[in-house]
C-alpha cells in the first residue's frame, strides 16, 4: 500500500505537467496550402463516394464522422485556422442529417484566401476530381 501511495505521489507532478502541454492551438505559419487541400478534397471525395455507394443515413453519417476526424487533426495555415473551425462546425450540424450537406452552402474562407487555394487545387492529386475552392469561387 505504501509503494501504491509512493507512485502515486512520484506519477501525479508528471501527469499535471503532461497535462498542461497539451492540446493548445497552434501559434505558427501552420501547414501548406497544399496540405489543407489535401484533406478537403479527401474528405470531399469519400463523402461523394458514400451517397452514390452508402445505403443509409448512418452509413453517410459515418463518412462525415471521419471526415469530422480528419478536420480537426488538420494544421491549416494561419488565414484557415477560423474558417476550419467553422468547417468542422459545418460537419458536426449535418452529422443528424447527413444529406443536408447536399443542398447547404458550406462555410467558405475570405475571398482572397478562396482565390489562393482555388488556384493551387489543380496541382493537388486529391483535387483533380472534387474542386471545392475553384467552384465556389465561380459561382
Amino acid at each position: 500500500m505504501r509503494i501504491a501511495r509512493f507512485l502515486c505521489l512520484l506519477l501525479l507532478p508528471m501527469l499535471l505537467v503532461i497535462a498542461a502541454c497539451g492540446d493548445d492551438e497552434p501559434e505558427g505559419p501552420g501547414g501548406s496550402d497544399e496540405d489543407y487541400l489535401r484533406l478537403i478534397c479527401k474528405g470531399t471525395q469519400d463523402f461523394s463516394n458514400a451517397v452514390v455507394s452508402k445505403t443509409t443515413a448512418d452509413g453517410i453519417a459515418e463518412v462525415i464522422r471521419d471526415f469530422i476526424d480528419l478536420m480537426k487533426g488538420a494544421d491549416p495555415p494561419a488565414d484557415l485556422r477560423d474558417y476550419n473551425d467553422d468547417f468542422v462546425q459545418y460537419l458536426e450540424d449535418s452529422v443528424s442529417d447527413p444529406t443536408s450537406l447536399l443542398t447547404r452552402k458550406p462555410p467558405l474562407p475570405d475571398n482572397d484566401v478562396q482565390r489562393r487555394l482555388a488556384a493551387k487545387e489543380l496541382t493537388v492529386d486529391e483535387c483533380k476530381d472534387g474542386t471545392f475552392f475553384s467552384r465556389t469561387a465561380a459561382e
